[in-house]
């Protein structure tokens, strides 16, 4: 046999080779397609949630606002200001989601994803802690501004009361983010080609 004929059968069978591989189903694409879809589906319902509380705090305190006195009335006053805000941002986020397509999205690009949300969600639990501090420090300037006093203890209330609903809101959705994607990332790192050789932070 010739060089030439040995050479054409070589590349007949490495063809042939991988066309049967690439007809082979493997697990890794469906595997990959629901790691990212589920952060999808979860940061979705993160929105929707945090918008639909917003309007319920902006209905209820609205409602209030024109009955409320005293300290009462700069309760719900930073109620409506505040969520207002929570509506703003719950609004953008759903609109960035327009631009995610989980369908189409490679292992590298879901891992950062996954690891940019865990690290969002505990930036947020930070300031959460500070929004608290802050609305303390505003109820217990009060004590020093009598003339200010209601809107002092209203303002410094309601900040308190927001930031430990966004506190324990940021916390529990990390540790749900950490639970489902977490064990699903290490799989899908085990399974890539090569291992995947890169360190990737599951905090």
């Amino acid at each position: 046999m010739s060089y030439l004929r040995m050479a054409l059968c070589t590349l007949a069978a490495t063809l042939a080779g991988r066309a049967t591989h690439a007809q082979t189903p493997t697990a890794l694409p469906a595997d990959r397609l629901a790691f990212s879809q589920q952060r999808y589906n979860h940061t979705r319902t993160l929105g929707l949630s945090l918008g639909g509380y917003a309007l319920a705090n902006m209905a209820v305190s609205g409602l209030a606002i024109g009955q409320a006195e005293g300290e009462a009335k700069y309760f719900h006053q930073m109620n409506l200001y505040w969520n207002a805000v929570n509506l703003g941002i719950a609004g953008v986020g759903l609109l960035g989601l327009r631009k995610q397509h989980p369908d189409t999205e490679t292992l590298g690009k879901a891992v950062q994803k996954h690891e940019a949300m865990k690290r969002t969600l505990l930036f947020n639990a930070g300031l959460d802690v500070a929004y608290i501090a802050g609305g303390l420090y505003l109820t217990e300037r009060a004590n020093s501004r009598p003339d200010q006093a209601d809107k002092l203890r209203g303002y410094g209330k309601a900040v308190m009361v927001q930031g430990a609903f966004l506190l324990a809101f940021d916390v529990v959705n990390y540790f749900i983010f950490k639970k489902r994607g977490d064990p699903q990332q290490i799989q899908l790192i085990g399974q890539s080609p090569l291992g995947m050789g890169v360190v990737v932070p599951i905090r």
